[in-house]
């Protein structure tokens, strides 16, 4: 796994527990009962839409890094192709 997609992962499931605590204590201070199933899919929900504005850098950057292993994978495939050709 890379750097840029460590970060991104531990971004995201960081943002899920910061937001299912968030949810979890206003609940409690207003007295709801919003937990189990309800509570997670509110967390899953929530942090799915922040990290698209939060986590946009490290997005970029992941997909720049795959993409760049991609060009390096398809040129040395090329390469390897015109060897076995001229062979």
């Amino acid at each position: 796994m890379t750097r840029q997609a460590l970060v991104y992962t531990l971004g995201r499931a960081g943002l899920f527990v910061l937001i299912a605590l968030l949810l979890w204590s206003a609940a409690g201070l207003l007295g709801w009962n919003f937990n189990g199933i309800p509570l997670l899919l509110g967390s899953l929900l929530l942090s799915s839409v922040a990290s698209v504005f939060l986590l946009s850098a490290q997005r970029r950057q992941l997909a720049e890094t795959l993409a760049a292993k991609r060009d390096a994978k398809t040129a040395q495939i090329a390469a390897r192709r015109a060897r076995l050709e001229d062979s």
